[in-house]
């Protein structure tokens, strides 16, 4: 046997036992990335699910207005109105009086406001918000003009509980139902709105439904609950 051909034998069995160690160590590579993870119990591990639920906001449906007996509206004293409040930064002077929560308001002589049974609920928060114990304030606006009335982007409303100013009650918005954009004459539709208020603070609840400008605030108090 020549020099050269001894050589060449060796050299051949080494590449030869090079390249199945590399082959082995590829396929077992391949098999650990592609098996699931094995937890020291052994079973295998899975990505954990959220417990969060995604709150929901719907946009409230207008109805035909049934007739409202004239012993349950209340037709506030606009005297006290000052049709520049906004502009002066006193929001007091754009409210009417007070009215029992049970108690509808007419303002403007076309356009009735009242507030429905409120329900105490546990608020989830959106991104955010704060949510937490509170209350479901059901709120009607009724249309008896001869016109539509925006809604949407002028509808506003407010909580504080607590005697006198109170404290601001922060609104859940991810709870609360959007508007539509405008009320039909005839129409009318309840927009629940949802509001962070403790417990403690449910005896007296301030709530305020404002149409935007040109109009009075209707104002409504009593206990939450």
């Amino acid at each position: 046997m020549s020099r050269t051909r001894m050589l060449i034998l060796p050299a051949v069995l080494v590449l030869g036992l090079g390249l199945a160690a590399c082959g082995g160590g590829k396929s077992n590579s391949a098999a650990s990335s592609s098996a699931p993870s094995v937890s020291a119990s052994g079973s295998a591990s899975a990505p954990a699910a959220s417990s969060a639920a995604t709150p929901t906001v719907q946009t409230a449906q207008p109805t035909e207005a049934p007739p409202s007996p004239s012993d349950d509206v209340a037709t506030p004293d606009a005297s006290s109105i000052d049709p520049n409040a906004v502009e002066n930064g006193d929001l007091s002077k754009d409210e009417y009086p007070e009215v029992p929560l049970d108690k509808s308001v007419r303002i403007d002589g076309d356009v009735v406001i009242s507030l429905g049974q409120m329900q105490a609920q546990d608020f989830a928060s959106g991104p955010g918000e704060v949510g937490g114990a509170g209350v479901l304030v059901p709120v009607t606006v009724t249309n008896n003009s001869g016109q539509d009335l925006a809604l949407a982007s002028v509808l506003s409303t407010t909580v504080n509980y607590g005697e006198g100013g109170g404290t601001p009650a922060s609104e859940v918005i991810s709870a609360s139902d959007a508007a539509p954009a405008t009320l039909a004459a005839g129409q009318t539709v309840t927009i629940n709105r949802a509001f962070v208020i403790p417990a403690e603070g449910r005896g007296s609840v301030k709530v305020v439904v404002d149409l935007g400008a040109g109009h009075g605030a209707a104002t409504f108090r009593g206990a939450a609950g």
